[in-house]
């Protein structure tokens, strides 16, 4: 009597997916200390735009009202918006209204909702967690990149080297950005700023 066929339950399960992670191979600035943020270039509506802060902790994505104005988008444009958005000294300001951009980075493409504010930013755009989630980005400001998954495959996209001219050197962010000699200046100085106290 033959035995009916049976599948072999050691063998190893091959996984469909790949796996996104970030390894020493990906450090952009190599083994040198940095602070900076995760800037990175793109296009919005086919224009150009530089210094796209990736925020993972951002539950928007935002746009200051002077990228706003360089896109030639007006006021007549946006779609109006509820929202209130609290910025890091605890201020709060309402958003003056919102649109939906095409927005492409490296070889992402995505229809994009920004919030429109009226602040003075160092980023031109914020792409926080919607951006992030809905096109499957994690994003590594330790190894200046994100990762993403296209056709099965892994998708690298590095981050600006040089976001700020000379002329936007007022810029706090900016600081982050000398060359390696003066990096150590920068870093102590920063960290010395900020204190914690425990009450007794």
């Amino acid at each position: 009597m033959n035995a009916s066929p049976r599948t072999d339950r050691r063998q190893p399960l091959v996984s469909c997916c790949a796996t996104l992670s970030f390894t020493d191979e990906d450090l952009l600035l190599g083994s040198k200390p940095h602070n900076r943020p995760l800037f990175v270039l793109g296009f919005v509506q086919e224009q150009k735009v530089n210094r796209m802060l990736i925020d993972g902790g951002s539950v928007v994505n935002i746009m200051p009202r002077t990228t706003m104005k360089k896109l030639g988008i007006t006021s007549e444009d946006l779609s109006r918006s509820r929202l209130t958005i609290q910025g890091f000294d605890q201020g709060t300001q309402r958003a003056i209204g919102m649109t939906r951009l095409d927005l492409t980075v490296g070889e992402l493409k995505a229809s994009t909702l920004f919030h429109i504010i009226d602040a003075r930013t160092s980023y031109n755009l914020l792409l926080g967690k919607p951006w992030l989630h809905e096109n499957g980005v994690v994003s590594s400001t330790l190894h200046q990149c994100f990762k993403y998954i296209k056709n099965e495959k892994i998708v690298k996209v590095d981050a600006e080297m040089k976001p700020f001219t000379e002329a936007e050197s007022y810029f706090a962010d900016a600081k982050l950005y000398l060359d390696p000699d003066n990096m150590q200046e920068v870093l102590f100085p920063l960290v010395k700023k900020f204190t914690i106290k425990l009450r007794p």
